[in-house]
Order: structure tokens, then C-alpha cells, then sequence
């Protein structure tokens, strides 16, 4: 009786391991939520949104309006919006990036997935930008 006791502990620990094990490779398998490749250079200081791509940089205030250097840039009223929809998404989403540099969930990915998207709608619509992104996935 105390031998199969014994056997029956030792069947529970194994199982037990098992399950860790497979619990840990779960949660591992899981823990990078997406693989974001950052691109080009932005940053947000003081009202201004500044895009840097390559020697061309590029600056977007709140309101949606751009200057190439300090020339301002002629957009349409949709272009203008696009751009204050970019600009108050990197508002939103920058200090919760910079935050979590080290540690991509599932927040990051959605923001990342957001940026990818109008990113694709600013260079569509405005043909200074039609090279432009900050990020891509793997």
C-alpha cells in the first residue's frame, strides 16, 4: 500500500511537471504578440510632429498642417485631416510605445497595426509621403 502511494506521488509530480512544461511553452509561444520593424525617424516635442525620412523631414502640428522645411505644404481639407487623424494617433499611442520598448502585448501590436494603416492613407493621399513609414510588421 505505501509502495503504490509512493508510485501514485511520483505519476502526480511527473504530470505535474507535464503540465508546467506545457504551460510555460504556451505562455512563451504566446508572448510576442507580433514582430514590428521600425523605419525612418519620428518624434513628438512641444505641438510638433517631426517625420524624418532619409535628408527630407517633414513636420504636422495638431491641426493637420505640414511644412517641408519651413515652407508650409498645400493639402486639401481631406489631406489636413488625415494628418491631424496621424498626428492625435502618435499622441495617443508614442508614450505607451516608448514605455513598452521592451515588451511587445498585444496593445503595442494594436497600435502598430493602427500607424500601418493610416500610414497607408497618408501615401495614398499625399504624394510627399508616399514613401513614408514608421513601422512594419514580420
Amino acid at each position: 500500500m505505501l509502495m503504490n502511494k509512493g508510485f501514485h506521488g511520483l505519476t502526480t509530480s511527473i504530470f505535474g511537471a507535464i503540465v508546467a512544461m506545457l504551460s510555460f511553452f504556451t505562455v512563451s509561444a504566446h508572448a510576442v504578440e507580433c514582430e514590428p520593424q521600425w523605419h525612418n525617424s519620428l518624434s513628438l516635442n512641444e505641438g510638433r510632429l517631426t517625420l524624418v525620412q532619409g535628408k527630407q523631414e517633414f513636420i504636422v502640428d495638431a491641426e493637420g498642417r505640414m511644412f517641408f522645411d519651413v515652407h508650409k505644404v498645400a493639402l486639401s481639407p481631406k489631406q489636413t485631416q488625415l494628418l491631424s487623424d496621424y498626428y492625435e494617433l502618435l499622441d495617443n499611442d508614442l508614450p505607451y510605445l516608448l514605455s513598452h520598448s521592451q515588451r511587445i502585448d498585444k496593445q503595442v501590436c494594436d497600435f502598430v497595426s493602427l500607424r500601418i494603416e493610416q500610414e497607408q492613407q497618408l501615401q495614398d493621399a499625399i504624394p510627399a509621403l508616399k514613401n513614408w513609414r514608421s513601422v512594419t510588421l514580420n
